[in-house]
């Protein structure tokens, strides 16, 4: 398993961020590191969202408010999981997190006798019409 890392900002060669919504994937930080390269930016909008989904808030140091944090629904009653909270704090997370895209439908399934959470979002990258499906499965 290989780490990502996904900029949403344009980099020229020097580092220096150039223009302001779009999304670049370096093949090399500044740093050395490999990074997530794609070949279209759906694949790293959904990477992205990926990792929205899976950070618990306060886990990014930079921004405690940044995630979702669906780990923390696995172990809960099917009971406890109210899924229109968590939709809306999906909702939410992208609004702020990922301007670039627009969730148009989104459904939640949670199996209690699997410990696993079903996650489905349509969504559009802003700059395209085709609409795009995310489906995370959280075991």
């Amino acid at each position: 398993m290989s780490i990502s890392i996904i900029y949403p900002i344009d980099f020229d060669s020097t580092g220096s961020p150039v223009g302001s919504n779009s999304t670049v994937i370096l093949k090399k930080t500044s740093l050395g590191c490999s990074s997530y390269a794609d070949a279209s930016p759906t694949d790293a909008i959904k990477q992205n969202l990926k990792m929205l989904l899976l950070t618990r808030k306060g886990e990014y140091v930079m921004d405690p408010n940044y995630g979702v944090g669906l780990p923390n629904y696995l172990f809960l009653m099917q009971q406890e999981i109210d899924t229109g909270d968590l939709e809306r704090d999906i909702r939410e997370q992208s609004s702020a997190y990922l301007p670039y895209m627009t969730i148009s439908s989104m459904s939640i399934d949670v199996d209690p006798d699997q410990a696993a959470l079903k996650i489905r979002i349509e969504f559009f990258y802003n700059e395209l019409v085709i609409p795009e499906v995310f489906e995370l499965e959280v075991i």
